[in-house]
C-alpha cells in the first residue's frame, strides 16, 4: 500500500504459517517529503552576501577627504617651556620639551615653530642678539644659530660617561657663554657657542644656575653649593651659604646685592658681594627654580603658580601668583620693555605683567 506525501511503504512478508501461506502487510518506514520557503532561502543567503559586500567596500572603495584640515597650533597644551630670552624689542624666543623651539617677532602675539634636530628636552635657551642664540639640554645636546632659528645646528661639547643634562646657559658680550648642568658640567664659549670648554673637574653634583655680576661668575648647585669666579672662569671657590638645600637660581642687582633661590623655598640675599648671606627662606612657598630683578624689586618663581615679590634689597619678601593657574610651574622668568614672560606649561608662556624697566635676570648681558 502507498500513501503520497505522508506515505506508509508496506513489504509483503510470508507469515510465519508456512511457505506458501497469506502474506501480510508490514510497516518498514515512515517518510516525509520536505520544501524550503522563500523567507528561509534569504535568511541563508543574505548573510554571505552583505560579508562579501564590506570586503568589496574595504578593498575597493576609498573614501576621498572633505573639507580642510585644522591647524596645529604653534603652542600646543603638552608643550611646556623650560627656557626663554628676549633678545630686541618684540623678539620673544622659547625652548623646553621634545626638542620644541618657538618665536615670537611681535611681543607674543603670533608664534612660529622652529626646525631642530633633535628630540630632546631643551631645558634653557640664551640669546646674544635677534639672530644669534644657544640652547641646551638633555642628552648634553648644544644647539646654535646665526640666522634667527632658520637653522639651528648642534655642536658637540665635552660630555661625561655618566650623566650630561645641561640645565643652564647665559650668553655675554663678546660671544662668550657658560652653561652648566649634570656630574659638574661647568662648559665655557668664546665664540658665539662654536666650541666648548670644560672649566672643572668632572663631580657627583649637578649645578643648577650660573651667573654674572661685576666681573665675578657665579655659579649654583645640589646640596647648598655655591662657587664664585673672579678671574673670568679660570679659578672657582667655594662659597659657604646657611643652607644645606639645592639651590636653582642667582642673580645679581650690582656687583653686591644678590639673591639666590632654591627647593624647599629656598631664598638668600646678600649685600657685600657674596661675603656673608642672610636666610629669608618661605618653606611654605615650595620648591623655587629662578629669580630675577628689576626697578621694582625681586622676582622669583617656582612650583604652584608662586610668584614671590622681594624688596629691593632682597630682606622681605610676598607671597603672590604668577598667572593664576594653581597647576602651573614656572622654570624661568624673563622681561623687558613692559612685561614679564614666565617658563612653563605652553598656554602660561605668553603671560605678562608690566614692570617700570627692564629686569635683569641671573644671565646678565
Amino acid at each position: 500500500m502507498t500513501r503520497t506525501n505522508d506515505r506508509y511503504e508496506y513489504m509483503h512478508c510470508l507469515s510465519a504459517g508456512g511457505s506458501g501461506g497469506n502474506s501480510v502487510a508490514v510497516p518498514m518506514t515512515r517518510t516525509r517529503s520536505t520544501s524550503i520557503s522563500p523567507g528561509r532561502l534569504a535568511a541563508v543567503l543574505v548573510p554571505p552576501l552583505v560579508i562579501a559586500a564590506l570586503l568589496y567596500a574595504g578593498l575597493f572603495i576609498k573614501p576621498s577627504p572633505s573639507g580642510q584640515a585644522v591647524p596645529t597650533p604653534p603652542i600646543e597644551r603638552r608643550d611646556s617651556f623650560f627656557g626663554l630670552d628676549l633678545p630686541a624689542p618684540g623678539v620673544i624666543w622659547a625652548a623646553g620639551s621634545r626638542g620644541k623651539i618657538v618665536r615670537s617677532d611681535d611681543g607674543g602675539k603670533g608664534w612660529t615653530v622652529q626646525s631642530t634636530p633633535v628630540a630632546e628636552h631643551l631645558q634653557d635657551l640664551a640669546a646674544w642678539d635677534e639672530h644669534r642664540a644657544v640652547t641646551v639640554g638633555n642628552q648634553g645636546v648644544v644647539l646654535r644659530t646665526d640666522d634667527g632659528g632658520s637653522h639651528w645646528t648642534a655642536v658637540p661639547v665635552p660630555r661625561s660617561e655618566v650623566a650630561n643634562k645641561l640645565l643652564r646657559v647665559i650668553a655675554l658680550q663678546g660671544g662668550r657663554a657658560f652653561a652648566v648642568g649634570e656630574m659638574g658640567a661647568l662648559l665655557a664659549s668664546d665664540d658665539f657657542g662654536q666650541c666648548w670648554r670644560r672649566l672643572v673637574a668632572e663631580r657627583d653634583v649637578g649645578f643648577n644656575a650660573v651667573a654674572l655680576a661685576g666681573d665675578t661668575l657665579w655659579v649654583a648647585g645640589e646640596a647648598g653649593t655655591l662657587m664664585r669666579s673672579d678671574d673670568g672662569g679660570g679659578t672657582w671657590r667655594a662659597v659657604s651659604v646657611p643652607v644645606a638645600a639645592s639651590l636653582t637660581g642667582v642673580a645679581f642687582r650690582d656687583a653686591l646685592h644678590g639673591v639666590v633661590v632654591g627647593l624647599e623655598g629656598t631664598l638668600l640675599s646678600t649685600d657685600d658681594g657674596g661675603a656673608r648671606w642672610h636666610d629669608h627662606s618661605m618653606r611654605g612657598a615650595g620648591h623655587l627654580y629662578d629669580v630675577a630683578v628689576d626697578g621694582e624689586g625681586w622676582r622669583a618663581v617656582g612650583m604652584r603658580d608662586v610668584l614671590l615679590r622681594g624688596t629691593p634689597d632682597g630682606s622681605r619678601w610676598v607671597v603672590e601668583r604668577a598667572t593664576g593657574s594653581s597647576l602651573a610651574w614656572h622654570s624661568k622668568l624673563v622681561g623687558r620693555d613692559g612685561g614679564w614672560l614666565y617658563a612653563g606649561p605652553g598656554p602660561s608662556l605668553v603671560a605678562q605683567t608690566a614692570p617700570d624697566r627692564a629686569p635683569r635676570t641671573g644671565g646678565g648681558s
